[in-house]
């Protein structure tokens, strides 16, 4: 068995490598750019950051390349595919389950203890 020290000493390793880690990681995403937005039910005008990334998204969503109607569903379809089919398998067997486990008890629950008598 490992005493408490060992276990103490490697908990405090772990937690200053990861600290350590995280400290170093890079900036990512950070917006080089400020948009004026107009907002019609305020009427005010505002500053957005925005990247490059962000105006590719805005300007070719709706494209005939992704044949979409809306920005959300063509970045979740399209731009990260691979990704949202794992998701959607998962989800799909998820739902499967719940949905097999519910009609499983509905049959044992309908069905009579001592079967049918005639």
């Amino acid at each position: 068995m490992i005493n408490n020290g060992v276990k103490l000493l490697f908990l405090l390793l772990l937690v200053s490598g990861l600290s350590f880690m995280a400290w170093g990681i890079r900036d990512f995403g950070e917006p080089d750019g400020e948009v004026s937005m107009y907002d019609e039910t305020s009427g005010e005008t505002y500053k957005v950051k925005r990247t490059a990334m962000d105006d590719h998204f805005i300007e070719s969503s709706q494209s005939k390349e992704t044949s979409t109607n809306n920005a959300v569903t063509a970045i979740v379809f399209d731009y990260r595919g691979f990704d949202t089919l794992g998701e959607a398998t998962v989800l799909f067997a998820a739902v499967t389950g719940v949905l097999v486990s519910i009609r499983h008890a509905l049959k044992s629950r309908s069905k009579p203890k001592g079967g049918v008598k005639r």
